[in-house]
């Protein structure tokens, strides 16, 4: 049985090093700005939420211009007219292109609408699969004949991406590529290559269902700087994936020159900084064994048909055919139609290795093969293992996916037991397809019982299936991912930062009365946010302003972690005018009692379910939308970021050597030369034994000392 971590060293390992919490990791501190700066679209950590859009319509002019128009506007004659804010989605003459947003001064602003096209959005079905998907081309049917016909608009390439098959027989392998017939913005005509292809609407077809818009500058309405997306809608069972930026939505406006989001007339896919990772939870899967010969292979049976087929995922190696993290294809003669045993649904269980309550990042993760919630030999390690032995100097590292032995040091390890496998998988749907596909990717969910939590990949998800991994896989190391067999943590290209709320106002921000005078005295009282509530410096609390007592200093932005801090058990009292008016530190960008009211939420590192010290704060602004209270979206502001955990994206200073002082060339090797002059130094009485002695040592060694 390996050794435990106390709970107290493992706290001192959290902060200093963030090692604790993510064993199971190789995790460094990636937050790119410090704490007290603005989340700005670009950062690693925004979510892009998307607002409605009921009103807008496709319309066209009564010169023949098609547009996008986001509301209706009227004139004097109470005519519908094209305003400063709509889109067009066709060229002006020859002055302005589609993608474009109409400004005040343009010459097309305030011209009347002729037409208002009856739900015109509709895609080529590139697949021949009945559904509307990642690889289809989407187009504006501005006649409503059912098919691409003179005159219509291609919104996206067609087809939109490559094009891979989602037949079994050949699943995942390449067939058309990328816009062989028409480009986006292209105008239809006769001789266009997609002329006469048949369309079927998304959806209702209507802009006011399908076009959503992201608030870039955070004004609450539709300016010059928001981005404008269609989205690919969802049914009632996923219909969180209509809420924010997802793949497959395609860009039908971005501002020109945009730093970080692809251009319009694209479709997000996985790998966009725009993409948000939500999970497709329409699985009926089940955890199966077959059993041969004494051996037993694990599968997690994804159709819950009892047997090895098209789709399944395997766990353990099949005798030396295929290995685990792979994919049942159609052509795997060696286990497909294999009868499949049923087994206990909640064998996937954790080793606690971090003290903390529940299953979190830092555990480790098995399937308990014969369900005695104990590590013995035949279990199946899900993640690396690191796992220590007495009278062993170093831990004994196991892969994962490796089968545990029985002279291993991780058995005999306790085995935490979690929910059913099938309520905790999720998939992204990596060709919005909506049903579990050859690029799709899987993940174990740590469950939190929040439902934005857990309908997106966060933080503590465990990869389950990644194709990049899989050999069998037609996608086998063509993407960037993180590999299977790992969490998911900060800085991962998968992680979303969801955030839950801890307090409103100043709630929970408060002050200690240094001088005792009833009120906050900027330069001598010292503001805190009182995490828990106690009305008194305990672990955990934040320092708002730089704490000075005695000859102890306390920066801002910092936790009270050490157990001998002085301001440990001092009196809090609630935020005053004072406070609240103070710029001091922290204070600078908490807003002021006049201006908006804002909601603290709290940035679960380690997946906790509680506040702990590698935990983060961000501060929200109110508003009308209360979708971006669920994550870290831009216009947020970083209250509380741990200082050891920011990564400004410079190369750390290697520590400055300390040369011996006989090292003339200061190149830590003493050579003769250098001797020679230490041993005339001995012989005048400067040195002493011990000193000529080490440096002797040294040079005989031949290797550096430093």
């Amino acid at each position: 049985m390996q050794w435990k971590i106390s709970v107290l060293m493992l706290v001192a390992m959290l902060c200093l090093a963030f090692t604790g919490a993510a064993a199971a990791e190789d995790v460094k501190g990636c937050w790119e700005k410090p704490c007290g700066t603005e989340v700005e679209q670009c950062d690693q950590e925004t979510t892009f939420v998307l607002y409605d859009a009921p009103n807008a319509t496709i319309v066209k002019s009564l010169h023949g211009y098609y547009y996008v128009d986001m509301e209706p506007d009227y004139n004097g004659q109470e005519e519908l007219i094209i305003t400063a804010g709509d889109i067009r989605i066709s060229n002006w003459h020859t002055n302005y292109d589609p993608n474009t947003k109409v400004a005040p001064e343009d010459m097309d602003n305030q011209d009347v609408i002729e037409e208002v096209i009856n739900c015109p959005i509709v895609y080529v079905d590139v697949n021949d699969n009945e559904k509307y998907d990642l690889y289809d081309g989407v187009a504006f049917d501005l006649d409503n004949d059912g098919k691409l016909s003179r005159g219509d608009i291609l919104l996206t390439d067609l087809p939109a991406v490559d094009v891979y098959s989602l037949d079994e027989s050949n699943a995942g392998e390449f067939e058309q590529a990328q816009g062989v017939d028409g480009q986006s913005w292209d105008r239809i005509n006769s001789s266009h290559p997609a002329f006469g292809m048949e369309v079927e609407a998304i959806g209702s077809g209507c802009a006011g269902d399908l076009v959503k818009w992201v608030d870039a500058d955070n004004s609450g309405d539709w300016t010059c700087s928001d981005k404008l997306y269609l989205i690919q809608p969802h049914g009632e069972d996923s219909w969180w994936f209509d809420e924010v930026v997802t793949i497959g939505d395609t860009r039908l406006y971005i501002p020109p020159g945009d730093e970080c989001v692809p251009e319009c007339g694209t479709k997000v896919v996985q790998g966009d900084h725009d993409a948000t990772y939500m999970l497709m939870t329409n699985l009926d899967a089940q955890l199966a064994s077959y059993t041969y010969g004494g051996d037993t292979e694990w599968y997690v049976d994804m159709d819950n048909n009892s047997k090895v087929s098209f789709g399944d995922i395997r766990l353990t190696e099949v005798s030396t055919n295929y290995g685990p993290n792979t994919k049942v294809k159609i052509c795997d003669e060696f286990d497909l139609g294999h009868d499949l045993t049923p087994s206990d649904q909640s064998l996937i269980r954790y080793v606690d290795n971090d003290g903390l309550p529940g299953y979190t990042l830092g555990d480790d993760l098995y399937l308990d093969a014969n369900g005695n919630t104990v590590v013995d030999e035949g279990d199946i390690r899900l993640v690396d293992v690191e796992a220590s032995l007495p009278g062993f100097e170093d831990p004994f590292m196991y892969d994962a996916w490796s089968v545990v032995a029985s002279n291993d040091a991780d058995t005999g390890d306790v085995l935490g037991v979690l929910g059913p496998l099938n309520e905790s998988l999720g998939y992204i749907d990596s060709d919005c397809t909506g049903d579990w596909t050859c690029p799709d990717k899987l993940y174990f969910q740590q469950m939190t019982d929040e439902f934005h939590y857990d309908k997106a990949v966060t933080v503590g998800d465990h990869r389950l299936y990644v194709p990049v991994n899989d050999p069998n896989s037609p996608f086998f190391e063509m993407e960037e991912w993180p590999e299977c067999g790992t969490k998911v943590s900060l800085c991962n290209i998968d992680v979303e930062y969801t955030l839950t709320e801890v307090f409103s106002n100043y709630d929970l921000i408060k002050y200690v009365d240094r001088n005792n005078d009833g009120e906050f005295t900027e330069g001598v009282d010292h503001a805190y946010i009182d995490m828990d509530a106690n009305d008194v410096v305990t672990l955990y609390d934040v320092r708002l302003t730089d704490v000075s007592i005695k000859e102890a200093f306390y920066p801002n932005n910092t936790k009270v972690m050490d157990q001998h801090a002085l301001d440990l058990g001092q009196t809090l009292k609630p935020a005053d005018q004072n406070l609240m008016w103070s710029n001091v530190d922290l204070l600078s960008v908490v807003p002021h009692p006049s201006d908006d009211t804002f909601t603290v939420g709290h940035f679960d590192t380690d997946c906790s379910g509680d506040w702990t010290c590698v935990d983060a704060l961000y501060l929200q602004i109110d508003d009308e939308f209360c979708t971006d209270n669920l994550a870290v979206t831009h216009g947020d502001i970083r209250l509380f970021i741990p200082p050891d955990m920011i990564d400004d994206g410079e190369e750390p200073q290697e520590p400055t050597p300390e040369y011996n002082e006989y090292d003339a060339n200061e190149n830590c090797i003493i050579e003769l030369s250098e001797i020679s002059a230490a041993v005339d130094d001995y012989l005048g009485g400067q040195m002493s034994i011990s000193e000529i002695s080490e440096l002797i040592d040294y040079f005989l060694s031949g290797e550096e000392y430093c």
